[in-house]
């Protein structure tokens, strides 16, 4: 298995990864409850998307959102991207007005090369068919009708996670192509899906970073530490100017009414499904306890015996 990941991650600096010193647990079924948590933790920091829209999705940030993809792909010299455009450029009041939308950003490199990405804020029970299905559209979609193959294009997908998806991997970055399982020889590199852990990022202190890739972690991490006087960041931060302009990026957004007015619906939403699921769960119980009693009393159980084991009244029992 090593060999097959070194295959498929020959490009990455090794020195990027940190080790997993920790077990995020796994998935729980009640996923509003940790949903809810999760906003919790992440109110107007880059770890909440509505804000990392803000600051990466708009075309007048294309600079930041570019410092960023150099960074995590490990771009240097030539291979760096130089130019980007936008394929859904920011509109957070469509998103306020479209539950259904995500709030991912899409771009398009100088050459050609297509990225998705998206901070995650909560784990998914079915995140990864996800990630795939709209990976492949985005990547079908470059062609028009009677276009040939050849046409196709190099497409990125990178998820920026606020928790642990890949728990078997001690990488943060793990990066994954089209290859053979059994050789571990690539087929292609033409599609990528790039998954960055944040919870796996162990360096807190500003003076451990010697990386771009290990600064822009940090930032996305704890860069709400900043909001309130960018001033503060430390030199070895303010050196990378694209960081700066983010952090100012999200002092605005925490001004913004758009935003303030998304991540108030996003917490109704929630507290919305939370109420409903809660009452699925009750009607559930009821429904179980009936059906218990009802085949109690097909087999001639009295009725203050069920009364005792199911918790159900006297007319309850009755009417079945």
């Amino acid at each position: 298995m090593a060999g097959k990941r070194d295959a498929f991650n020959k490009e990455r600096e090794n020195n990027d990864n940190q080790a997993l010193t920790e077990n995020n647990g796994s998935f729980c079924r009640e996923e509003i409850v940790l949903a809810q948590a999760a906003e919790d933790q992440v109110e107007f920091s880059l770890r909440n998307d509505i804000v990392f829209k803000y600051v990466f999705g708009h075309e007048k940030n294309e600079r930041i959102l570019r410092a960023l993809l150099n960074a995590l792909l490990g771009l240097e010299g030539g291979m760096r991207i130089v130019g980007l455009s936008f394929l859904n450029p920011a509109n957070l009041k469509e998103y306020l007005e479209d539950k259904h939308s995500f709030l991912d950003v899409k771009a398009q490199d100088s050459n050609g090369k297509r990225y998705n990405i998206e901070m995650q804020v909560r784990a998914e029970s079915s995140y990864i068919k996800r990630v795939i299905y709209y990976h492949d559209r985005l990547f079908t979609e470059q062609l028009k009708e009677g276009d040939p193959f050849r046409n196709l294009e190099k497409t990125l997908t990178i998820s920026i996670l606020n928790f642990v998806l890949l728990e078997h991997e001690n990488e943060l970055h793990n990066t994954y192509r089209y290859g053979n399982i059994i050789t571990g020889s690539e087929l292609t590199d033409i599609k990528e899906l790039h998954f960055v852990e944040l919870p796996k990022f162990r360096k807190e202190k500003p003076r451990q970073l010697m990386t771009r890739f290990e600064k822009w972690l940090y930032i996305l991490k704890y860069g709400e530490k900043y909001t309130s006087n960018p001033h503060n960041l430390p030199e070895t931060l303010k050196a990378e100017e694209e960081i700066v302009m983010a952090i100012r990026k999200m002092r605005e957004a925490t001004k913004d009414d758009m935003v303030r007015a998304l991540m108030e619906s996003r917490q109704m939403t929630l507290h919305i499904e939370a109420e409903r699921i809660y009452e699925a769960e009750q009607r559930g119980k009821i429904e179980g306890r009936l059906e218990v009693a009802r085949k109690m009393k097909d087999n001639g159980t009295d009725t203050e015996t069920i009364m005792k084991l199911t918790d159900l009244s006297c007319e309850e029992i009755e009417a079945l």
